[in-house]
């Protein structure tokens, strides 16, 4: 799977250390946003999984969305931190938007 790491530390507040193995190429980065809300993606290059997990502290609310088969992560716009998430089918496209009401939008 591709994914340009330099690329996702621009829109992502920080690459969680602890959680990433590089060596293993999984990674995991996370977001706060000024409303409170957290968004991680975490995702392997070797085994073309992506996870997202969306977190909202005050309300306990947690919403979690899984792919496989992933072939590409790509930023689409750094300002408006929005990037898609393409299935190596080309069937399903996954758009995550970081600053946006809809955070998560799924398409065939």
């Amino acid at each position: 799977m591709k994914a340009n790491i330099t690329d996702l530390l621009i829109i992502f507040d920080e690459l969680d250390e602890f959680a990433t193995n590089k060596e293993l190429g999984i990674y995991w980065f996370r977001v706060v946003r000024t409303d409170g809300i957290t968004i991680s993606l975490s995702f392997s290059i070797y085994e073309c999984y992506v996870d997202t997990l969306v977190y909202i502290k005050d309300q306990v609310t947690i919403s979690d969305i899984s792919m496989k088969n992933c072939s590409e992560i790509r930023i689409l716009d750094e300002e408006k931190k929005c990037l898609e998430i393409i299935h190596e089918d080309q069937k399903g496209r996954c758009f995550l938007h970081l600053t946006g009401d809809n955070i998560v939008t799924y398409e065939e």
